[in-house]
């Protein structure tokens, strides 16, 4: 009897806890459970942030039909700083470097083809004539020497054309800035052929043949030549880079333009807004630069031929014109596109890499600032709930996750080689 009693009172006394407990849940009702639960069954992705906004969330608001207390959210920010002349020059030497680098092997075969030697030599022949006089080697040919030369040159160019280009988007009327780009770009390049021309000199030179090494191509030509030397050709390189510049630069600025243009109208279209957040891909950037690429390429082919004859056999020719008229009567039309395929198959990737690598080092410089946090409000909530305001709670918990997540994908925009959620990065 004593036995039963006693284990009658431990029944009772363990119910009533639970009684309480399950009176309390009840109270709060199925809502506030599942805004407890960080709504994990709705929004998985949210979770953690709704979990983050729920803790913001002082307890013991909402008693009485009184409205809780206004959460904050903490949101990260990344800010942007404006680039200097120098960090437009360090983007554009790392990225003409890193396309330098990759296409070399195919300038190789260029230059033979369109020497005196090569010119009747197909890419494929001229290819496997390198390899059998050099081996594998004759491929990288004065590649040292072109890549010091070319990223010097392009951190001046970069740096000159951008400034520039600042300098007219300013003061020109919009419908006449796409012209005026491609005079940026014109005087860009002279700006960095200082640099330029005796890099390519030295670098067509070792390519050729004609010298041993780097060492070996400065002591000849300063010793034929003086100073004068490294500038040899350059009435053809000007001929050539002033026009090619201005296509490239120019033409690429205005693609890219036209499909900024295309995603505005096409999110005003969707969203029915006037599309000012819309941004150009990655992909964008990398057709632009393909496109700019493979047209300047073919069209400066002529240009570059000649520039290739003054430098490598100039002492056949008298000057630029002689080269020119001679090249005509020897084959034509034709022949002044002589390695115009192997031109264009360097170029067009050339441009296709090192413009968006040079769009993304940009960016990672602007980026180049700590994070900043801003606490902003959420969303006030539709109204005054009774019973513990657990309808409030979840709407702000809803916004709340809702906001971060919402900022996050302005933040990262569209594009994936320089997000923080990306496949590759420079």
């Amino acid at each position: 009897m004593t036995t039963s009693s006693s284990s009658s009172s431990s029944s009772r006394l363990l119910r009533r806890p639970l009684l309480s407990v399950l009176t309390l849940l009840f109270s709060l009702g199925p809502r506030a459970l599942g805004a407890a639960a960080g709504f994990h069954s709705n929004n998985n992705n949210g979770g953690a942030r709704a979990k983050a906004a729920a803790r913001s969330i002082p307890h013991g608001g909402g008693r009485g039909g009184e409205p809780a207390a206004e959460p904050s959210v903490v949101v990260v920010e990344q800010r942007r700083r404006p680039l200097t002349p120098a960090d437009l020059a360090v983007a554009g030497a790392i990225a003409t470097m890193i396309g330098d680098a990759c296409l070399h092997p195919i300038d190789c075969v260029k230059t033979l083809q369109q020497s005196g030697s090569g010119a009747s030599l197909g890419f494929v022949a001229a290819g496997r004539k390198i390899f059998a006089d050099q081996g594998v080697g004759g491929f990288y040919s004065g590649l040292g020497t072109y890549i010091a030369a070319d990223g010097g040159a392009g951190a001046v160019k970069f740096a000159t054309y951008e400034v520039i280009k600042k300098w007219v988007s300013d003061r020109v009327p919009e419908e006449y800035v796409g012209a005026a780009l491609f005079g940026c770009a014109a005087a860009a390049y002279m700006a960095s052929s200082v640099v330029l021309i005796p890099g390519e000199l030295i670098k067509q030179r070792m390519q050729m043949g004609q010298a041993s090494g780097f060492t070996s191509a400065v002591s000849s030509i300063w010793k034929n030549d003086g100073i004068t030397g490294f500038f040899a050709g350059y009435q053809g390189v000007w001929l050539r880079d002033i026009p090619y510049t201005a296509l490239e630069l120019g033409i690429y600025d205005n693609i890219k333009t036209a499909f900024l243009k295309y995603r505005k109208n096409k999110a005003a279209a969707e969203g029915g807004g006037d599309g000012a957040a819309a941004e150009i891909s990655q992909a964008d950037e990398i057709i632009a630069g393909g496109i700019a690429g493979g047209i300047t390429g073919y069209l400066t082919n002529p240009l570059d031929l000649i520039k290739t004859k003054l430098m490598v056999e100039g002492d056949l020719y008298s000057g630029l014109g002689d080269a020119a008229r001679r090249t005509f009567q020897d084959g034509g039309l034709s022949a002044l596109f002589h390695g115009a395929g192997a031109r264009v198959g360097y170029i067009l990737p050339f441009c296709a890499l090192y413009l968006p690598v040079y769009e993304v080092i940009k960016r990672r410089l602007e980026r180049s600032v700590p994070k900043e946090k801003v606490v902003a409000a959420s969303a006030k909530s539709a109204g005054k709930v009774g019973r513990g305001g657990a309808q409030q709670q979840q709407q702000m918990m809803r916004r709340s996750s809702g906001f971060a997540g919402v900022k996050r994908r302005n933040v990262a925009g569209r594009r994936r080689l320089d997000g923080e959620e990306n496949f590759v990065s420079f």
